[in-house]
């Protein structure tokens, strides 16, 4: 599952309502963050920034 979020902080506190621990994987542009089995990303603000965050 992935769980798009518009900040960082935003996307920390979602990944905080998981248990395990939280990978970080460099991509272009953002930082993935993958906890139990979810993937979180902070795509930006905005639906175009999203959608253009989310597509890679």
């Amino acid at each position: 599952m992935l769980v798009a979020t518009a900040v960082p902080v935003e996307r920390d506190a979602v990944a905080q309502a998981f248990d395990g621990p939280v990978r970080e994987l460099p991509l272009p542009g953002t930082t993935l963050h993958r906890v139990a089995g979810c993937d979180l990303i902070a795509a930006g603000v905005g639906p175009a920034l999203a959608a253009a965050s989310t597509a890679a």
